[in-house]
């Protein structure tokens, strides 16, 4: 049911964008209105349509084939959009300037530039970047040091499948973590795509232990079965529960924002706090104020994806306090990852995709 709930709002949004994509081509482009033209346009956006109804047993190499087309073409009228919005401002400001406005050349140069900059985003999506952030804490020993791989938003699916996994599962390795924290979203859509390729498998490959909280995806497609599987690969699964490593730190996991929006499941998993250097791993970035009052030490989330296509961002930082990056908020350390994969389109045009490193040290 989630799972058709997104299907049928994402589909509509691309429909809709595909019509003024077109409506707009057609009017501006020299080659517009030709019915090769025409063809090519109606076969992308059917494209998308038919990536989302293919069942199970279809060919792998078609999964992830309509996976790409959907997501591409939905990116370029994304952005058909905006050069649409644009362009239309232009016109009426040379209206009121009375001065002639070069549209065909406006379109043809803004086509370019939109299958330039999907290129160059489709490529980013494919090579994150790796991020260190130090942290000193009272809380353990002077010469205690721990090296922790933060990763979230994985997104694994028709896209990311198990080759995807191996490269992850190998850069991680040679970071030789202590441990690995993902604050959910390990999952994309349904968990077939995952077991088709076996791509759990690829990260087990990991020679860390791998805690792990759910994010709002991980939900989508038999929540128990799935973290079943995880458990069965050797993760940690922690919902609304806690470890403790070392008798030194303190991990927490806590369900989505999704699924309950209260504070209590991290008040009621703070009473040791104190007495541990406490991590909590909460996949949305909305609860460091809670979590700060609570005694909590480090929070991870994240889930925004700094928007994932340019200017989103404009939109994540109005939602959240941190939509990325590093801040404290009294006591407490809070670090947002734009995610190592991607939701949707295969293209990343605001920050580019990582893992962070953190190196805990003690004072």
């Amino acid at each position: 049911m989630n799972n058709m709930r997104i299907f049928l709002f994402v589909g509509t949004i691309d429909a809709l964008m595909s019509i003024i994509g077109y409506m707009y081509y057609r009017h501006y482009l020299p080659f517009g209105r030709t019915l090769t033209f025409g063809l090519i346009y109606l076969l992308m956006a059917l494209g998308t349509a038919i990536s989302v109804i293919l069942p199970q047993g279809t060919p792998h190499f078609l999964l992830k084939l309509t996976a790409w087309i959907e997501g591409l073409w939905i990116a370029f009228c994304y952005y058909t959009l905006l050069l649409a919005i644009i362009h239309l401002l232009c016109l009426l400001f040379s209206k009121l300037g009375g001065w002639q406005l070069p549209s065909a050349k406006i379109s043809i140069i803004g086509l370019a530039f939109i299958c330039c900059f999907i290129t160059w985003g489709s490529w980013r999506a494919f090579h994150p970047t790796v991020r260190t952030e130090a942290l000193v804490t009272e809380k353990l020993p002077q010469n205690a040091h721990y090296k922790i791989v933060f990763l979230t938003d994985l997104h694994m699916g028709r896209i990311l499948g198990h080759d995807y996994a191996e490269r992850l599962a190998a850069r991680i390795n040679e970071q030789k973590p202590d441990f690995v924290v993902v604050s959910g979203d390990m999952l994309d859509e349904r968990i077939f795509y995952v077991e088709e390729e076996d791509t759990l498998s690829a990260l087990a490959q990991i020679k860390a232990p791998v805690y792990m909280a759910f994010g709002n995806h991980d939900y989508l497609d038999e929540p128990l079965r799935w973290q079943q599987m995880l458990t069965d690969k050797g993760f940690y699964i922690l919902r609304n529960t806690d470890t403790i490593i070392d008798n030194k730190i303190k991990i927490t996991g806590i369900d989505d924002y999704s699924k309950n929006r209260t504070n209590n499941q991290l008040i009621n998993l703070s009473s040791q706090n104190e007495d541990y250097y406490s991590i909590l791993l909460d996949h949305q970035p909305r609860r460091m104020d809670a979590a700060a009052a609570a005694g909590y030490d480090l929070y991870l989330a994240g889930h925004t994806h700094t928007g994932q296509l340019f200017p989103n961002r404009l939109v994540t930082k109005k939602m959240y306090k941190l939509d990325y990056g590093r801040t404290n908020f009294g006591n407490l350390t809070a670090i947002t990852n734009n995610g190592y994969g991607f939701w949707g389109p295969p293209v990343r045009t605001e920050i580019a995709p990582e893992m962070v490193v953190l190196e805990l040290r003690g004072k």
